[in-house]
């Protein structure tokens, strides 16, 4: 992670180019380790991006334990348009995403 925030700020000063957001998609608590040791950049905004597919309430799980407990900086949200329904299961709805505590500052559909 601070590998790619620096090799982005140094992109946005080299380039001349407005800050950049850097999206980590998570899954699993020991995706990430360390998180205490990730350096923020004004120059690059950094997106925990809770990413995984099944039933609301294994996803609010999930988000809960992965991305509220080990905040970065932003917190993201992920829906899968197919997958989320698998075995009769249903996609969330944007007022479902946006109740998550934190609210997710990023929501990604796939």
């Amino acid at each position: 992670m601070n590998y790619a925030t620096k090799f982005l700020s140094e992109l946005t000063v080299s380039e001349n180019v407005p800050p950049k957001i850097l999206v980590v998609h998570r899954f699993t608590r020991p995706m990430l380790t360390n998180t205490t040791n990730i350096r923020l950049d004004p120059r690059v905004q950094i997106v925990i991006n809770m990413d995984g597919w099944g039933p609301p309430s294994l996803k609010r799980e999930s988000y809960k334990r992965y991305i509220h407990k080990y905040p970065i900086e932003y917190t993201g949200f992920k829906l899968f348009y197919k997958n989320d329904r698998k075995k009769g299961g249903v996609l969330m709805s944007p007022a479902d995403v946006l109740a998550l505590n934190p609210r997710p500052f990023y929501i990604q559909y796939q």
